[in-house]
């Protein structure tokens, strides 16, 4: 069921699942009511093989007006709106819509028969996003149900993270004077070169899961077995049965590759799985054009480390004998001289 959303909002409403007719009726039917609206207006690609829905995602930009939720809540013809806590009418509005108002009764899934036809409502999720570049981002990432979170464990197991802000790396030699998190790249088309994966097998499409997952692991950093997760993320998506399909999936190829050499599949040792990770970390900077810039933030983390190590409230103190206040003074009458470093 969907619209759990809507449970104390609507306790009296019913939302059924919906079989892939119904789903993309309603999907069809719905989009030119946005699109008035936004620049951009879509629906992630759905994941293959999927039965029903719980409810309508779209991903929407670039309002043509100042819009917030009242004004997609009218557009859509809603009964009930659960807005978004995002500022500036960002992130998603829930909104209910009864199904009597677009589908006739006649039309509706002969299972909803019994059901009130004014009780039967649609949950639409309308995701709005800051910019066509997010929008385009959130697209990739949400497209063929859990595929986009498949890539971030591809990209994870060689010390990278990606997501809907796109591809980033951990630099502990920025920390502690910037953030330890630094992005690589927010163009998807560049990421996926980078991986080794076909923009244009993606683009035309996967008709079942097994399509999809033979696309992740024709990535040149594909291993089975490397690409994994951790037990209490695992548990956390349980309800995400493509994603756990492809770790059966992928465990499955492991024990047949293992067959085929006759020889037990060996783990990585934990340094030799780092070693490769700083390894790919440097690749990316240079691919995505970033070296120069991170290594002139390492350089200027070193320099701050250097200074405040010998330039600190405790060092003053004990070149001077002074304590207290007057050490501030003096740290203070440097800074306004010579600045801060």
């Amino acid at each position: 069921m969907g619209g759990k959303a809507f449970a104390s909002h609507l306790p009296n409403a019913t939302f059924p699942r919906l079989d892939p007719t119904l789903y993309t009726s309603l999907k069809s039917s719905l989009l030119p009511h946005l699109t008035p609206l936004f620049h951009h207006v879509a629906v992630p690609r759905e994941a293959p093989q999927k039965q029903d829905y719980g409810d309508i995602d779209f991903v929407v930009a670039c309002p043509r007006a100042a819009i917030g939720h009242e004004e997609i809540k009218q557009a859509l013809g809603a009964s009930a709106c659960i807005p978004s806590t995002q500022p500036g009418g960002r992130g998603t509005h829930n909104f209910a819509l009864r199904l009597a108002d677009f589908v006739p009764p006649q039309s509706a899934d002969a299972n909803l028969a019994s059901v009130e036809t004014c009780e039967i409502h649609v949950q639409v999720d309308v995701n709005v996003r800051k910019d066509e570049q997010d929008w385009e981002n959130v697209m990739f990432f949400h497209a063929y149900g859990d595929l986009g979170m498949l890539i971030g464990r591809l990209a994870a197991s060689v010390g990278l993270h990606l997501g809907e802000l796109g591809l980033k790396m951990t630099s502990q030699a920025l920390s502690p004077t910037y953030s330890s998190t630094f992005p690589l790249s927010s163009s998807m088309p560049d990421i996926l070169s980078f991986l080794e994966l076909s923009l244009e097998r993606w683009r035309a499409g996967f008709a079942t899961e097994h399509e999809a997952f033979e696309w992740v692991a024709s990535s040149r950093f594909y291993t089975p077995g490397q690409v994994s997760d951790t037990a209490s993320r695992a548990k956390s998506r349980s309800n995400r049965s493509m994603y756990h399909a492809f770790f059966n999936w992928s465990d499955a190829k492991m024990e047949v590759t293992a067959e085929t050499n006759g020889l037990p599949q060996v783990t990585q040792e934990v340094s030799s799985k780092e070693a490769v990770k700083q390894a790919v970390r440097q690749e990316a900077l240079v691919f995505f054009c970033k070296k120069e810039e991170h290594d002139a933030l390492v350089r200027e983390n070193e320099k701050r480390v250097r200074f405040k190590a010998i330039w600190n409230g405790k060092k003053v103190g004990e070149w001077t004998g002074w304590t207290g206040w007057l050490v501030g003074r003096v740290m203070n009458l440097m800074r306004q001289t010579v600045g801060e470093e």
